[in-house]
């Protein structure tokens, strides 16, 4: 090795050297800095982390708020009942939980119905045996002692046990004694309990019992605490858009959870109650564990809850009550109505002020069905007239005026207006009329039918194929001009989707002809609600407006007797506007208001002293079987004409003759102004 080659060695030691200094210091700069991010960013969660595990939590639900009316009548409250709670401690066993039981049943009792065979079994077994090896070597064989008891593996001591438990006998219970029963019923609650997770033992105590038990609660070392049970109350009586409150359903339970609830709490499970269920839910009660050595230890430190918060709605109860009895009478003695509704809400806000429905049940009594309102869905015949012509408007296709007469159609009955000598008619008139033929023609336009008069009817010279792309989207036209105003579509109420029908479309007709009918209202079904919504739409000048239930929502107030301070007031919303013209809203209107005015399908709305009530309508009739008769008769309808604030929609489905419609509307105008006096405005 030369000279040169040694002195280059030499040379690159140092820096190699230094070059591993350098590394190490900013390998150590690195960890210093990230020792910093964790004690002075990341700190405070790693010790609430630590902390953690150091104490476990669980929840007593609180009372949920209460639901009043518009006038602040309560619909919803609590019965509230002083109640004791069990908390089960992980790895709990059954001595341990007997003991429990034994100690509350010097103070409580609980029913002893709830006792099956296989609690008497594992309460003989825990109480007769000293150890539970011999109770094995009675009712198990070697072999299966060998296979199962034996055992170190868990499942198979499981199998063992039930296994000795399904082989006690009725004569070995029976030495059970009766005063056990009482300890044997409270043992049977508790191990209904999860894993922290609260279960209500006993409720309905007496305030003396309450006292005791607090004065022992140190000797149930955090497992039993006291607090108030709370059910649902109806003071107005039920009314099914209220909703109800149950179990947790199973497929949600996870869902629930997440969100911090337990296992076995109580939540709204339809229409209003769970739809506002975040409201209504009470803010818990949390119970903090201490734990040591990962084993829970002592009692909980207590957080008390709160009352949840109140809903106000726009129901006036005082009117839904006179609209259940007028809906209820229409249907008579004599059977010849089976079933009506009836819907009544503001059309400018959505505010819904009444729902009422009634059907006679298999045995003939007439039982409440208002939720039909929402979830029925029939063939609504003339009264969606008004949206017929605001479509045909929309496409060009309503004529000005046109003389009444049959549209024959080859091959089929001819297309006539139920009324005869109705004679020359323009839009308005049609409506007041209820002509068919008028809006048989809007529809003929819409999809292309050539129609010439032809000795005293009309006829159709040309009609489109049901697969001629003008027809088809005709249909399509027509479907999407009704489903502007609400009908055939969600309305946008405030329940869950799952709880409101949406109508059903029947498709692409298989007869060119059917199309006249689509445009009288025999062919779509609707719900009374969405004709509600549709006559709404109407009144307001086009503004389609989503029904709503709710008012406000209040925090819990100190004083039961009032709502307490405003956390949210419903705001209305509109879901679309009409794109029609001020001078096409005016004729339909005009139209509505012709029909109660002599010589209009409903005259008896508007004549004598009811025409104070300034009602504007449209009537409406389904044949559903041509056979037999049966008819659905409707009426859609709002008022004062001149500034509308209420609007009522009815439907009587199946029916063979009479104006029940028109009488159940009137009288709930009756109502209404006997409440609210707008007569007198």
């Amino acid at each position: 090795m030369n000279k040169d080659t040694k002195k280059k060695k030499r040379d690159s030691i140092p820096f190699r050297l230094n070059a591993l200094f350098l590394a190490v210091f900013l390998a150590f700069s690195v960890l210093v800095l990230r020792l910093g991010v964790v004690q002075v960013i990341d700190g405070e969660d790693y010790a609430k982390a630590a902390n953690a595990k150091k104490k476990a939590t669980t929840q007593l639900a609180s009372p949920r708020g209460i639901i009043t009316d518009t006038t602040g009548k309560v619909l919803v409250g609590n019965k509230a009942e002083l109640a004791i709670a069990f908390i089960r401690k992980p790895n709990m066993q059954s001595d341990q939980i007997l003991t429990i039981a034994k100690k509350l049943s010097k103070i409580i009792s609980v029913d002893e119905k709830k006792v099956t065979f296989r609690d008497k079994a594992d309460y003989y077994l825990l109480t007769r045996f000293k150890k539970l090896d011999t109770a094995y070597n009675k009712y198990l064989s070697a072999s299966e002692r060998k296979q199962y008891s034996d055992s170190t593996d868990p499942k198979k001591q499981a199998i063992a046990y039930n296994l000795m438990a399904k082989r006690v006998t009725v004569d070995d219970v029976k030495s059970i004694k009766p005063e056990e029963m009482k300890i044997l019923a409270i043992k049977h609650e508790l191990d209904q309990a999860q894993e922290l997770t609260p279960h209500i033992v006993a409720k309905g105590l007496t305030e003396k019992q309450m006292a005791t038990i607090g004065e022992h609660l140190d000797e149930f070392d955090g497992t039993i605490e006291t607090t108030v049970d709370s059910t649902r109350t109806y003071p107005n009586g039920y009314a099914f858009y209220l909703g109800q409150v149950k179990d947790i359903p199973e497929e949600k339970i996870d869902a629930f959870e997440a969100k911090g609830y337990n296992r076995n709490d109580k939540v709204g499970v339809s229409y209003l109650e769970s739809q506002y269920e975040s409201y209504l839910r009470g803010l818990p009660t949390t119970l903090t564990f201490p734990m040591k050595n990962n084993k829970l230890v002592g009692a909980p430190k207590r957080e008390e809850g709160s009352r949840g918060d109140d809903l106000q709605l726009t129901i006036n109860m005082e009117l839904q009550k006179k609209v259940n009895s007028i809906v209820r009478n229409q249907l008579g003695k004599d059977g010849a109505r089976n079933e009506a509704y009836a819907v009544v809400m503001n059309p400018k806000t959505g505010a819904i002020l009444a729902l009422g429905g009634a059907k006679r049940d298999g045995s003939g009594k007439i039982i409440d069905a208002s939720s039909g309102t929402v979830g029925s869905q029939f063939q609504m015949g003339s009264a969606i007239k008004g949206a017929t012509v605001l479509t045909g408007y929309q496409h060009n296709a309503v004529p000005t005026s046109i003389y009444d007469m049959p549209i024959k159609i080859k091959g089929t009955n001819p297309f006539r207006s139920w009324t005869s000598s109705i004679g020359t008619i323009d839009a308005a008139h049609a409506l007041m009329k209820s002509s068919n033929v008028f809006m048989g023609r809007i529809a003929g336009n819409m999809a292309g039918f050539h129609i010439t008069p032809a000795g005293g009817q009309y006829s159709a010279t040309w009609v489109p194929a049901i697969t001629d792309p003008r027809f088809q989207k005709a249909v399509e036209d027509l479907r999407q001009g009704y489903s502007q105003f609400g009908l055939g579509t969600r309305t946008g109420v405030d329940i869950p989707q799952s709880q409101e029908a949406t109508g059903y479309s029947g498709g692409m007709p298989d007869n060119s002809g059917v199309i006249m009918y689509f445009s009288i209202g025999q062919f779509d079904t609707y719900t009374p609600l969405q004709l509600g919504q549709y006559v709404s739409t109407i009144a307001n000048g086009g503004y389609r407006v989503a029904p709503h239930f709710l008012q406000s929502v209040h925090e819990p107030s100190q004083d039961g007797s009032k709502l307490g301070n405003t956390i949210y007031s419903y705001k209305t919303k509109v879901l679309n506007t009409i794109p029609n013209t001020k001078d096409q809203f005016d004729t339909v209107q005009h139209g509505f208001y012709l029909v109660t005015q002599p010589g209009g399908t409903a005259s008896m709305l508007g004549l004598g002293q009811n025409a104070k009530f300034k009602i504007a309508a449209k009537t409406g009739t389904a044949q559903v079987n041509v056979n037999t008769g049966l008819e659905n008769l409707t009426l859609a309808s709002y008022a004062p004409y001149d500034n509308p604030e209420v609007a009522v929609a009815v439907v009587v489905p199946n029916v063979y003759s009479g104006h029940p419609n028109s009488a159940i509307a009137l009288k709930i105008y009756q109502a209404y102004d006997d409440i609210y006096h707008y007569t007198e405005k």
